[in-house]
């Protein structure tokens, strides 16, 4: 098999790629825990960043993530929860009724 350098240089590339595929059909199957690796391409934070918010209490031990073992374990709805700035139930569902209001004025 004559393999040339060209197709050699791709090699990085395709890896990528596989990489990327993977990422996306976990994703698409909905997980609701997430490895630190898994949040990292999930929310865009290098993984320093997100080790420094769980020591920093950003992220926090029983809301966000749990230890079970050695592994952190992040629930992806509280993190999404973060992200939108969310903090509690009641707020969800402030947000959730001002949402269908909007909506429902829409239509």
């Amino acid at each position: 098999m004559n393999i040339s350098l060209e197709h050699l240089e791709l090699i990085p590339k395709l890896l990528n790629e596989i990489k990327s595929l993977k990422l996306t059909q976990a994703m698409s199957s909905e997980k609701r825990w997430l490895n630190t690796r898994e949040l990292s391409d999930y929310i865009g934070y290098s993984l320093d960043a997100i080790n420094k918010m769980v020591k920093d209490d950003i992220f926090i031990d029983g809301i966000h993530y749990y230890k079970p073992s050695k592994k952190l374990l992040f629930d992806k709805e509280q993190v999404d929860n973060w992200i939108v700035g969310i903090k509690d139930d009641k707020q969800k569902q402030r947000v959730n009724i001002a949402v269908e209001n909007i909506l429902a004025g829409m239509k």
